[in-house]
């Protein structure tokens, strides 16, 4: 059964993409001063006891050491632990704004492999146009002229892409798992991704020698608080309610977030071809949802052939 998004769900769906959408601002601060892994592995740290302290807030705690651990090992793995650390490289290579924006392509392989993974969605016309519209946006947004032809943009780029899917894969696999509530998953996830991501740090960036700034100490905190365990919480909230498909539009809207930020507070000029791949990007977020006209019906025929 397809899910769909309701009045209810839109307001929290934009804060949850404000809340990520800011991310990119200051992990852009803390980057300079901060190696990746050092950088996300505070992140996941400093974000949760926020994390525990939710859960115990609804009177939940997290599973004992056992089989109940392989779900979360598998979250923290792909929607913390991989996209945190390829993110924050990426962005020693390539700007916060042009970050968010390969970021949201979220949907676009969501798309493509909810239908194959998850049991209950399948393809739609509506929602294929929707990722090809959206990979199109990424072509230009990654072209030559886009990022001036070079080879650490390039990279970057690419390794921002694969911090994207390894989400989506994430995020798909969340929905398979429907007996762990959203407060469970966010705190788990988090636990797993500080030990991973600590024993990284620990072996490649000998954090112990790092002086940072009061800034990037607070970029972290900022990034780790309001960037992580909230909007987590948030997106795992919408997973359940709307599908993995549905919540992924909100990747959409966060590069509207990270773009902005970007070129008010850091004084970002990206090209015109990125501005027309993030257009051609949230075009393709509407052809995902059904919200362009002519296309509702063909995803509701869809529905109905299977």
């Amino acid at each position: 059964m397809n899910q769909t998004m309701t009045l209810r769900h839109w307001p929290v769906l934009l804060l949850t993409a404000a809340l990520f959408g800011s991310s990119f601002l200051f992990i852009n601060i803390a980057v300079k001063e901060i190696p990746p892994l050092s950088l996300a592995a505070g992140r996941a740290l400093l974000a949760v006891p926020i994390g525990l302290l939710m859960l115990r807030a609804i009177g939940l705690r997290l599973p004992r050491l056992g089989r109940a651990w392989l779900p979360l090992i598998v979250l923290g793995i792909f929607t913390a632990a991989i996209p945190y650390a390829a993110i924050a490289w990426g962005q020693r290579h390539i700007e916060s704004g042009l970050a968010g924006i390969l970021f949201g392509t979220i949907p676009v392989f969501s798309v493509v492999l909810t239908p194959l993974l998850a049991r209950d969605e399948r393809f739609s016309s509506g929602r294929i146009l929707g990722a090809l519209i959206g990979f199109a946006g990424v072509v230009l947004v990654i072209g030559p002229k886009a990022l001036g032809g070079l080879d650490g943009q390039l990279l970057g780029a690419g390794v921002t892409l694969g911090a994207a899917l390894a989400y989506a894969l994430g995020a798909i696999y969340a929905r398979t798992k429907p007996d762990i509530h959203p407060a469970q998953m966010t705190a788990g996830q988090l636990v797993v991704a500080s030990i991973v991501l600590s024993a990284g740090a620990l072996a490649f960036d000998t954090p112990w020698q790092l002086e940072p700034s009061l800034a990037a100490l607070g970029a972290v905190a900022w990034t780790a608080v309001l960037s992580t365990a909230l909007p987590v919480i948030l997106l795992f909230w919408l997973i359940r309610n709307v599908g993995a498909t549905n919540a992924s539009i909100a990747t959409f809207f966060m590069p509207v977030v990270a773009v902005a930020l970007g070129a008010l507070l850091l004084g970002e000029q990206l090209p015109w071809q990125a501005f027309a791949g993030l257009g051609l990007i949230l075009l393709g977020a509407l052809a995902v949802n059904g919200v362009i006209p002519g296309l509702r019906s063909s995803q509701a025929a869809d529905g109905r052939a299977g």
